[in-house]
C-alpha cells in the first residue's frame, strides 16, 4: 500500500507520511473541519527511485554540487529533478493515486484539489521544512495529479532544500517526502495563527495574520497583511493592525491560481469578523491542549466554513 486516507494516520506516522500529512490525519481524528484527502507514503518515491534506476545518477549529480557557487546548485538541482519528473510513475502507485482521487469527493467527479509536500527526515524528530518544497493549487484530473505528485517529490531537490540539507548536515537520502492530495478550500479569507506571540514569546497570546484569497497571501511575503493579537483567558482582542490589502491570490477558472488586485472596497476593509476571531482562537486553543505545545495554524473560510489545513509545533522567537 502506497496511499493512506487522512483518517488512517495520525501524529506518530511522520517518519511514514512526513509531518504536514501525520498532523493532518491527526486532526482528522479530533473531528475538526479538516477538508478530505490522502497521503502517497514516503515509500513510494524511494520505488519510483529503484523502479527506474534513478538512484546512481542522481548521486553522481549530487556529490559533484558546488555549494559555493548558486549558479552551479542551481542547475545541479535543475537535473536531478528532470530525472524524477520525467521518469514513468510505477503503475501501482498510479494507480493507487487514481482510485483514491476519484473517491475524494461524493458529489464531484473530478475535484479541484491542493497537491502538497508533507517531509520528514529519517531516523529525525525533523518533520518540516516550511517553504522549501512545491505547493500546487485548483488541480484537478487524475492524470494532472499524478503528474503533480512527482512534481512535489522533485521538489525534494528544490535548490533551497537542498541547501538546507546540506548546511545542517543531513544526508540527502534521508529526506522523507509524501505528497499530499486534499480537496481544494476556494477560501474567501485565509491565514496563519500562532498559540503564543511568535516574536516576543508571551504564552497568553495568540497572534493571527489573514487576508483575502488562498493563504499565500500571508506566508509568501508578497504583500500586506491583516494582524490581531488576541488575550487568551478571556479572549479579549489586545491589538488590531488592518492592512492596506492591494493584492489577493484566487482561483484561475481553468485551474491554477494567480495574483489578482484587491476589489476597491476591501482593500481596507477588515478580514475577520469578531465572531471569526472568537472561532479560530477556541478551535486553536482545543489544538494546543490536544498537542501539549504551542501550535502554528493554517487556516481557511470558505462560504463563512472555518476548515483547518495545517498545525505544527510553534517556533518561537529566534528558534
Amino acid at each position: 500500500m502506497f496511499v493512506k486516507r487522512f483518517e488512517e494516520i495520525g501524529k506518530e506516522m511522520f517518519q511514514e507520511c512526513g509531518g504536514k500529512a501525520a498532523h493532518l490525519g491527526e486532526l482528522t481524528k479530533l473531528k475538526l473541519s479538516v477538508p478530505n484527502g490522502f497521503v502517497v507514503l514516503g515509500e513510494a518515491f524511494s520505488n519510483h527511485l529503484r523502479n527506474n534506476s534513478l538512484e546512481e545518477g542522481i548521486k553522481r549529480i549530487a556529490s559533484a554540487i558546488n555549494y559555493e557557487d548558486f549558479k552551479d546548485l542551481e542547475e545541479k538541482t535543475k537535473q536531478i529533478r528532470a530525472l524524477i519528473v520525467s521518469a514513468s510513475m510505477p503503475l501501482g502507485i498510479e494507480e493507487e493515486i487514481v482510485q483514491n482521487y476519484s473517491n475524494l469527493s461524493p458529489h464531484q467527479t473530478d475535484p479541484f484539489v491542493a497537491v502538497r509536500s508533507s517531509v520528514a527526515v529519517k531516523d529525525s524528530p525533523v518533520s518540516s521544512f516550511p517553504g522549501m518544497m512545491d505547493t500546487f493549487h485548483y488541480i484537478r484530473g487524475a492524470e494532472t495529479v499524478v503528474e503533480k505528485v512527482k512534481e512535489c517529490w522533485a521538489s525534494v531537490w528544490s535548490g533551497r532544500a537542498t541547501f538546507a540539507r546540506h548546511t545542517k548536515g543531513i544526508e540527502h537520502f534521508k529526506a522523507v517526502i509524501a505528497p499530499t492530495v486534499q480537496l481544494m478550500v476556494n477560501s474567501q479569507v485565509a491565514g496563519v495563527l500562532f498559540t503564543v506571540n511568535p516574536i516576543s514569546g508571551e504564552k497568553n497570546e495568540i497572534v493571527i495574520e489573514s487576508n483575502w484569497g488562498l493563504g499565500e497571501t500571508v506566508v509568501c511575503g508578497k504583500c500586506q497583511s491583516d494582524l490581531y493579537i488576541i488575550n487568551k483567558n478571556p479572549f479579549r482582542v489586545n491589538q488590531k493592525k488592518i492592512a492596506r490589502k492591494e493584492q489577493t491570490y484566487i482561483q484561475v477558472k481553468e485551474g491554477g491560481a494567480e495574483w489578482a488586485p484587491v476589489e476597491t472596497e476591501k482593500v481596507n476593509e477588515p478580514t475577520l469578523t469578531a465572531e471569526q476571531i472568537e472561532e479560530l482562537c477556541k478551535i486553536a486553543c482545543s489544538v494546543e491542549d490536544h498537542y501539549g505545545c504551542h501550535q502554528d495554524i493554517e487556516w481557511a473560510y470558505e462560504k463563512g466554513m472555518l476548515y483547518i489545513l495545517q498545525a505544527r509545533r510553534a517556533k518561537i522567537g529566534g528558534e
